[in-house]
C-alpha cells in the first residue's frame, strides 16, 4: 500500500513546502488514507483542536506544530504521535512517524484531490514539471492534463499525460511508473515514439522493409502512407543501429544510409 511513494517522493522534493505555511493546512478537509482503505477526515482547527471524523462519528483531539523539528504533534485521545514532515503542498500532506520513516501518514485535501488518487496527483505534478522543461510553459501548471495509455509490442505499458486527448510531442510519458527512459518505442497500435527526458520527442509511423540479404529494417515515416524519404531515421528490427553504407531494399532499390538516416538513393 502506497509503495509508489518510495520512488516518487525523492523526485518531487522541489515541490514540497515547509509546514511553516500553516495557512495551507489549517481548517482544510484532510482525508487520512490508511492501509485498510478507511477514509478518516482530519481538520486542524486554528486554535489547536483536531477534529477527526470516521463515517460521521466525530472525536476531538489536539495538534501542535513544532517548528524546530518540522513536525506535528497530534493527540488523538487513544494515542499521541510525533509526525515528521516528508512532503507538503496545499493538496497533499505526507508525514512519517518519528523514528519510523517507512510508516507514512498520508493526508489528501478533499477539495483539491476529490478522488483521493494521491498517486495520480503526484504523477501529474511531475509530468507538468517535465513538460515545462521541454518548452511547454505558461498555463501547463494550472491545466488539467489528460491521461491515456498504450502497450508496446513487447507488452510494456506507456502512460501519457497530455494537454488534450491527442498524444503529441512534448507530452510526459511514463513506463513502469517512472519517466520513460530515453529511446524508441513501438506500440501495438502501429505507431512509434521517441522519448527524451521523460517526454515525447517525436512521433512516427514505423515502416518495415527487407534487405536483399534477408534482414529486416524499420524506417520512421511521418504518416501512414509516406514512403522512404531522405532524412528518415532507419534502424534494425531489434532497435540496433545500422552501419553506414549502400543497401538493396526489396521493392525500393538502392538506399544509402549515413548516421542512422536515409541519405540518398544511388544508382550504383
Amino acid at each position: 500500500m502506497l509503495s509508489f511513494l518510495q520512488s516518487l517522493l525523492p523526485r518531487l522534493k522541489k515541490f514540497s513546502q515547509s509546514l511553516d505555511q500553516k495557512e495551507l493546512f489549517i481548517d482544510k478537509p484532510w482525508v487520512l488514507i490508511d492501509e485498510d482503505g478507511q477514509q478518516q477526515t482530519y481538520i486542524f482547527r486554528r486554535g489547536g483542536e483536531l477534529l477527526m471524523s470516521l463515517d460521521g462519528q466525530v472525536r476531538m483531539g489536539t495538534w501542535d506544530y513544532i517548528a524546530s523539528a518540522q513536525s506535528l504533534l497530534i493527540d488523538r485521545g487513544a494515542d499521541k504521535l510525533l509526525l515528521n514532515h516528508l512532503f507538503f503542498t496545499e493538496a497533499l500532506l505526507i508525514l512519517a512517524r518519528d523514528g519510523k520513516a517507512d510508516s507514512k501518514f498520508v493526508l489528501a485535501n478533499r477539495q483539491l484531490i476529490p478522488d483521493l488518487d494521491v498517486e495520480r496527483y503526484l504523477r501529474v505534478l511531475e509530468a507538468k514539471e517535465m513538460m515545462q522543461m521541454r518548452g511547454l510553459t505558461g498555463s501547463v501548471i494550472t491545466t488539467q492534463l489528460q491521461q491515456s495509455s498504450v502497450k508496446t509490442g513487447t507488452g510494456l505499458t506507456l502512460e501519457f499525460f497530455s494537454l488534450n486527448s491527442i498524444i503529441s510531442v512534448g507530452d510526459a510519458v511514463y513506463a513502469e511508473g517512472k519517466p520513460a527512459s530515453d529511446g524508441r518505442y513501438l506500440t501495438e497500435e502501429g505507431w512509434g515514439m521517441v522519448a527524451k527526458d521523460g517526454c515525447v520527442a517525436n512521433i512516427f509511423w514505423p515502416k518495415k522493409y527487407k534487405l536483399q540479404t534477408g534482414e529486416d529494417i524499420i524506417v520512421e515515416s511521418n504518416s501512414k502512407k509516406s514512403d522512404i524519404n531522405i532524412g528518415a531515421n532507419v534502424f534494425q528490427i531489434n532497435d540496433a543501429s545500422i552501419s553506414d553504407g549502400k543497401y538493396n531494399v526489396v521493392g525500393v532499390g538502392r538506399v544509402r544510409i549515413a548516421n542512422g538516416r536515409v541519405a540518398g538513393f544511388p544508382l550504383l
